[in-house]
């Protein structure tokens, strides 16, 4: 809808216009309108005016088509038509031969054509950016066309749209969440502020696809090597893809390509596949595994090596031989393989071996393998095969299976055990000599006395007889009691015999031992006769004579103290020296009485030693001079040290486990000897734990034997058996003979399951600590048990009944109450056919799973074998599969594709054993085929035939069959059902247009515009449009000929109310003439209504526009697809008018208020108002005016502002209005420090002033201040009391201004104190301080006058301290202290008096005098001192001259604290440990 033109103004508002405008000099062209926006292709009306009060000729120049449809006084309105693009047009003027003219610019819109998001990328990895581009022809103007892109609903960005075509690009960085995402561009042609609408045109959504492919390889698990005709799993994983779901998996080995099953877990893969390989493919070959998702791929490869290796073939000459007969054993592989074969001597490994066998009875039931081994890829195969010998001999009774004598106890439980060997088993049977009783053998029964005798035990077989001669003895008790009383008689008999003899002997032994202790006792009385100083003698020392201790005692070893006890008198003491004597005299008489006075030593006596250690013996003897010595042994001796009366010598290499060295002296023509003894020992070094079982069975006892060979002694040793940590025994061999060494233990151990995989050692400990060595330990190295538990029960076998050939079907064979199931081993094989079956564990039970594939060789009954072994052990299982074949059966067309009205035959035929049913029709016999003949037409096109064949294997009926189509050949045909003649669909659901032809082959239809133009897309589920409306013609055509069809579409929508049918704004001009009227678009053809709000009455016809018609209408297009509303905004526009109320015609600007002039003016569009100074002003001086929106940002506020009369000019597009306004300008009170000094200076004692403070402001402000803080009393005359603060306040009709001032009193200076520190007299050398303080405005300067010659002064930083150290005659005297300011001076004087120096003279000679004094005191105090310890010295040293008696340390107290004060002994002269014996001596002064 083009926007509507200006019209003709009416003759009122052209005089108004008149009256207005400026005289000839200022003629102005304008343009109405300034700016227009219009739909390509359409016209607008252009509205020229001048401003002149004569005629003006006007005119518009423009490339456009023009016509000028009015025209008045100075104003010509045109038309401008067939708009395509944008301009600009110039509208010019001639008044009075001066020329104006203004411009005016038109915009054309247009939408988008067409608006498409080009295709993305088919996959894009997440995390690589993703370019969207969006082509966009079309649309303008392009300042107002975007581009919006977005994800889903979620708008990523938004760009304008530059060139034509617009190709906008935007790039986003591509997530997993964006996978199955659909992005789509929007155009958006923003219109809104030209007052039309906003366009939108979107394109089709395309959706995005993300991936993510990790940078690894996928990981293959797969056998290393395989062999040929096995089946086994391979797999192929890869983690962190995304989606996963979507990946693709190539799995190859080499040619063969495998068909995984995939399963997806999250973001992993994982394929799995049967790999079966041929003889063909032996060698290496390839694995090949690669995902491929999106358009990249990820691939590994591992080799895999294919072999063949069958199982050894080994053969016996004859199974089952007599005893000495020779048998043959051979041993064969395959090809490259190697044997190794039991019982054969060794040698180098070849493809076979072979031995000659003289068969014993020991090879019965002898077991040959023969090994196979087989290098395949570095590693070495193994295969076995066992064969087992009979060996035929006859019965054998020996002593070890049949003992010949046996002795028990009667009423014990013994068995009796007699076992014959021999093959065939021979019979045994035991028979007593004389009543031919049968012995029990094998049986456990109480024995008892009546089976005691002789048997003979005589095996018996084919082979021949044996006997043998077995004899039992029982024991029991026999009552025989006179016997009992002869053995009591002969014992009372010789007891007495030996008591009586026994009593003879210990007299004669007392009566020689009394008669010996008195002679001891009266020479004993000899000696002991004088006064004794006892010595105390250590142990080792008690061994010495007696004679040789004394002669070693040192008479310094006692202390005689003084006044310890009375001294002797001179008799007593010649009789104690006459009885020293007679007692010397006496101990030699008794020495050369004694028998054996002298001994030998050896040290040490008892020594431990580690074998093949050494040691070191010392050998010493008593005697004074012994002849000769020596130590006996048999040890090796490495060094010898000799003394006078002792020598050492050292044993090296000491390896016997106990050895006796005797020490001997040869002393007074005898010979002295000490025997000791050395005893080796060796740490348990090695300690061995014997091999354990291979397997042990569970519940059954095993032996763990342990040695520790040469260790011991073994009386010291302990052996510990040890289950892991656990000890499962303890022996200790205490008691063991000292020379004995090393040591066995074993014991008997039950086993359980937990002890499979447990580690059984062994430890031995030395214990040598009571010895006084440490404790030596060593440990086994530990033996793992490996222990085993296999159900008796066969496995279960799951198995087919049937097997086809070339089939492939599963079988399992499991197995409960297996330990541990994972060391199990499972041979499964279908006849010869060995399977591979996969293993499934699950606690003690074992599953095996294999794919049995049948062969036809196979064919008929075959056996399914089942073996699994565990430790030595095997259980075994087989059932019958009857392997059959039952190829499908063949039909067969005799045309499969015919044209219609031809005869076909129909063939259905089988193997020779089976039965044939075609169509429900069987054939007559088995074996024979069946037939059908028809005429084909067209509805036997796509006929389905159906071939059945049965057959009976092992009495179950199997059925097989095939089916076939017939194709029947005809024209196309197009039905009104399948392709009706018209349609009728609403715009917007999807629909499928369907136009189906039938056919063979099938007709292709293709309906198209008959001018050319669209084509249907048949077949196809799209939204309905109303372009697809019209008529279409289409053809269904195949080789058979074609069909033609016209077909009508129509497509119904809903009314649309668009910007260029029913603009949403619309503008009338008051005065003039309009009509509202809006267009609508529909299918069927809308009626449209419009109708004020809040009224029912429609609007029709055509108004004369006033103001009340401006508001909002509602206009409603109804069909019947439904309705649209729209409401469309009329505002009605006017020239300016002023009020009095928002225009004041007097104004009063205050001057920092902020205000500005506000003057509305009433009119549509809204006036442009301009208020210019003219009377009383600077000329064109503009008045600042208040914005009329509050939104709007307000001019700046002016700092001044003249007063005077303003020309306040309103326009707009309609008019212009004039109004004068008077402005006068005041201002609020203000001080400032020119006016009002903030700091204020007084004098104390001068006459009392005014502050001196005025203000500025208008109307004149009044001033008054006060004092802060309390009232100000008027004085004549300044005092200190003035100085404070002051508030003034300045006031006018505007406003207060208040400013603070400070008012300072100065004054004289006063000096108010002066002191002396300290305050009495100075002595001559003391220090003294003199403190001056002032009191003065400004602070005042102190100065300070000292006595003459005064020196050294020290004064403080601000002079109000003087000081002096170290006072003089010449500080004393007066001190003047002076403080100045700038209005006068003051001082005040103290005096200060120094003490002379007499007076410390008197203090220095009394201290002096008192020091002489204490010194002549001292002196005295030392010589008495010194003569008193010389008269005590002399004392002591008289009474130290007699005789004294010591007891060395068992003395009096007194004797004891003398011998603590006398002097310190030398080292080793004096030995006193406790313990030892006491010997008497005495001793006599000088």
């Amino acid at each position: 809808m083009v926007p509507i033109a200006t019209r003709p103004p009416l003759p009122a508002l052209l005089a108004l216009l008149g009256a207005l405008l400026p005289g000839p000099g200022g003629a102005q062209t304008s343009v109405h309108p300034k700016e227009a926006i219009i739909p390509q292709g359409g016209s607008v009306r252009v509205n020229c005016s001048a401003s002149c009060d004569q005629h003006a000729d006007l005119g518009l120049e423009t490339h456009l088509t023009k016509k000028q449809v009015a025209s008045g006084f100075n104003w010509v309105t045109y038309e401008l038509s067939g708009i395509k693009e944008d301009s600009i047009s110039i509208c010019f003027s001639n008044c009075d031969s001066e020329q104006t003219q203004t411009s005016m610019s038109l915009t054309v819109y247009s939408f988008p054509e067409h608006v498409e998001l080009e295709p993305l990328p088919h996959w894009q990895p997440v995390g690589e950016n993703l370019t969207l581009h969006c082509q966009v022809k079309g649309g303008r103007p392009q300042t107002h066309l975007s581009v919006m892109f977005f994800r889903g609903e979620e708008l990523l960005t938004q760009k304008p749209a530059v060139g034509e075509p617009a190709e906008v690009m935007a790039t986003v960085l591509a997530g997993r969440g964006d996978h199955g995402t659909n992005f789509s561009c929007r155009t958006e042609l923003n219109l809104l502020s030209q007052g039309l609408g906003l366009f939108q045109n979107s394109s089709v959504p395309r959706q995005l696809r993300t991936f993510v492919l990790p940078k690894v390889h996928p990981r293959i698990t797969a056998p290393r090597i395989m062999e040929v005709g096995t089946q086994r799993l391979v797999n192929c994983t890869l983690d962190g893809l995304f989606p996963a779901s979507e990946a693709q998996v190539h799995l190859a080995l080499e040619d063969q390509r495998l068909e995984p099953t995939i399963e997806y877990s999250k973001d992993s893969l994982w394929a799995t596949a049967w790999v079966k390989v041929t003889p063909e493919e032996e060698g290496i070959q390839q694995l090949t595994c690669a995902v491929i998702l999106g358009n990249q791929s990820q691939w590994s490869r591992e080799k895999v090596t294919i072999y063949s290796f069958p199982a050894p073939n080994l053969t016996l000459s004859e199974s089952e031989v007599p005893e000495g007969t020779m048998v043959s054993v051979e041993c064969k592989a395959h090809a490259g393989a190697v044997v190794t074969l039991s019982g054969a001597s060794a040698g180098t490994p070849a493809p076979s071996a072979q031995f000659m066998l003289n068969a014993s009875a020991e090879d019965n039931e002898r077991t040959f393998l023969c090994s196979a081994a087989l290098e395949v890829a570095g590693k070495v195969l193994h295969k076995n095969k066992t064969q087992t010998l009979l060996v035929l001999y006859g019965p054998r009774l020996d002593e070890r299976d049949c003992p010949g004598n046996w002795t028990w106890e009667e009423d014990s439980q013994q068995t009796l055990k007699c076992q014959a060997w021999g093959n065939p088993v021979p019979k045994l049977d035991c028979h007593r000599e004389g009543d031919g009783a049968l012995l029990p053998i094998g049986d456990l029964r109480h024995v008892m006395r009546n089976i005691s005798g002789t048997y003979i035990c005589k095996a018996t077989s084919r082979l021949g007889v044996v006997k043998r001669e077995v004899v039992v003895n029982v024991i029991y008790l026999q009552d025989n009691r006179v016997t009992t009383v002869i053995i009591v008689v002969a014992v009372v008999v010789i007891s007495s015999i030996v008591g009586i003899a026994a009593y003879l002997y210990n007299r004669q032994r007392k009566i020689r031992e009394y008669k010996l202790q008195k002679a001891q006792a009266a020479a004993a009385m000899k000696l002991n006769t004088a006064q004794l100083c006892l010595l105390h003698i250590p142990p080792a020392a008690s061994r010495r004579p007696r004679a040789q201790l004394s002669a070693r005692v040192p008479l310094s070893s006692c202390t005689f103290p003084a006044a310890a006890m009375p001294g002797p008198s001179p008799g007593l003491r010649r009789a104690l020296r006459g009885l020293w004597a007679a007692l010397g005299l006496g101990l030699v008489g008794l020495s050369a009485v004694a028998q054996e006075p002298f001994w030998a030593d050896l040290q040490p006596r008892v020594a431990l030693v580690e074998r093949g250690g050494s040691l070191w013996l010392n050998c010493s003897t008593n005697c004074p001079r012994p002849e000769r010595g020596g130590l006996e042994t048999s040890l090796r001796r490495n060094g010898t040290q000799r003394g006078l009366r002792w020598l050492a010598r050292q044993l090296v290499d000491i390896r016997e486990p106990e050895t006796q060295p005797v020490c001997f002296f040869r002393c007074a023509r005898r010979t002295l000897q000490a025997r000791g003894l050395i005893r080796t020992f060796q740490r348990p070094d090695r300690v061995e734990l014997m091999p354990l079982p291979a397997w042990q069975p569970v519940g059954e006892n095993f032996t763990l034997s342990c040695r520790v060979p040469g260790a011991g002694p073994r009386g010291s040793l302990t052996m510990t058996l040890l289950r892991g940590t656990q000890e499962l025994i303890r022996r200790s061999f205490s008691g063991e003979s000292p020379r004995a060494r090393g040591a066995v233990l074993t014991a008997t151990v039950l086993a359980r399951r937990e002890d499979h995989g447990a580690s059984f050692s062994c430890r031995a400990e030395l214990d040598l600590r009571p010895h006084g060595l440490g404790l030596f330990e060593n440990s086994s190295a530990p033996r793992m048990l490996r222990t085993f538990a296999l159900s008796p029960e066969p496995p279960r076998l799951a198995a087919p009944r049937l097997l086809e050939v070339g089939s492939e079907r599963p079988v399992s064979c499991s197995l409960d109450g297996l330990f541990p199931a994972s060391e199990a081993r499972v041979y499964l094989a279908l006849g010869d056919q060995r399977l591979s079956p996969d293993i499934t564990l699950e606690g003690d039970a074992l599953r095996a799973t294999a794919t049995a594939t049948a062969s036809a060789e196979q064919e008929g009954a075959t056996q399914l074998v089942c073996n699994m072994t565990l430790g030595g052990e095997s259980r075994e299982t087989w059932e019958n599969v009857t392997v059959y074949s039952f190829p499908a059966p063949f039909l067969t067309l005799s045309e499969p594709s015919v044209p219609e009205g031809k005869m076909v035959t129909v063939t259905c035929a089988a193997g020779a054993r089976a039965l044939v049913t075609l169509d429900g029709v069987p054939a007559l016999v088995p074996g024979q085929p069946a037939q059908l003949q028809l005429n084909a037409t067209v509805n036997d096109d796509r006929r389905g035939f159906f071939c059945d064949a049965t057959l009976e294997v092992d009495g179950e009926i199997l059925s097989k069959n095939e089916s076939t189509e017939l194709r029947v050949l005809y024209a196309p045909r197009l039905d009104d059902s399948d392709c009706p003649r018209s349609w009728t669909w609403p715009e917007g659901p999807e629909q499928t247009l369907r136009c189906e032809a039938h056919g063979n082959p099938a007709p292709s239809v293709h309906c198209a515009r008959p001018d050319g133009g669209a084509v249907l897309a048949l077949g196809l589920l799209g939204p309905i449009t109303r372009a697809l409306a019209g008529t279409y013609r289409c053809i269904a055509a195949n080789a058979q000929g074609e069909a033609v069809k016209d077909i009508t579409l129509t497509v119904e929508y809903a009314p649309a109310l668009d910007s260029v049918g029913c603009p949403e704004r619309i503008t009338w001009l008051e005065g003039t003439e309009a009509s509202l009227s809006c267009v609508a678009h529909g299918v069927p053809p809308p009626n449209v209504s419009c109708v004020r709000s809040g009224e029912a009455e429609v609007i029709e016809g055509l108004l004369h526009v006033a103001r009340e018609h401006a508001g909002t209408y509602r206009c409603e297009a109804t069909n019947a697809r439904g309705s649209a509303a729209k409401n469309v905004a009329i505002t009605v526009e006017y020239g300016p008018s002023f009020e009095e109320l928002s225009c004041p015609s007097n104004w009063t600007w205050v001057e920092g208020s902020g205000q500005l002039f506000s003057c509305e003016v009433d009119g549509k569009p809204q006036p442009r108002v301009e208020c210019v100074g003219s009377r009383g002003t600077s000329d064109r001086v503009l008045l600042p005016l208040a914005p009329s929106d509050p939104s709007l940002r307000a001019p700046s506020i002016p700092s001044e502002l003249a007063s005077g009369i303003y020309t306040c000019n309103a326009t707009n597009r309609h008019g212009s209005m004039v109004k004068m306004v008077a402005v006068s300008v005041e201002s609020p009170p203000k001080m400032d420090e020119s006016t009002c000094p903030s700091h204020q200076t007084w004098l104390e004692g001068a006459e009392a002033a005014e502050l001196a403070c005025a203000a500025l402001g208008r109307p004149s402000p009044q001033v008054s201040c006060s004092r802060e803080g309390g009232s100000w009393p008027q004085r004549l005359h300044v005092s200190r009391q003035d100085a404070g603060t002051y508030l003034c306040l300045a006031t006018n009709t505007h406003g207060t201004d208040a400013r603070t001032i400070t008012v300072g009193v100065e004054y004289r200076p006063v000096v108010a104190e002066l002191a002396a520190s300290p305050s009495g007299g100075v002595r001559p050398g003391g220090n003294f301080t003199l403190t001056c303080r002032a009191e003065a405005w400004p602070p005042a300067q102190i100065s300070w006058r000292a006595p003459p010659g005064a020196l050294n002064i020290g004064l403080s930083s601000n002079n109000s301290t003087l000081s002096v150290a170290g006072a003089l005659g010449s500080h004393g005297g007066e001190y003047e202290c002076a403080a100045t300011n700038a209005h006068g001076r003051h001082a005040r004087r103290i005096t200060v008096r120094v003490a002379g120096p007499w007076l410390w003279v008197a203090v220095g000679s009394a201290v002096g005098g008192a020091v002489l004094l204490a010194a002549g005191a001292g002196l005295a105090f030392y010589v008495q001192s010194t003569a008193c310890k010389k008269g005590e010295y002399n004392v002591q040293e008289a009474e130290s001259s007699g005789e004294a008696v010591c007891l060395n340390g068992a003395g009096s107290g007194t004797g004891g604290n003398a011998s603590a004060q006398g002097g310190t002994e030398p080292d080793g002269t004096a030995e006193t440990p406790a313990g030892g014996e006491v010997f008497s001596i005495q001793l006599t002064s000088a």
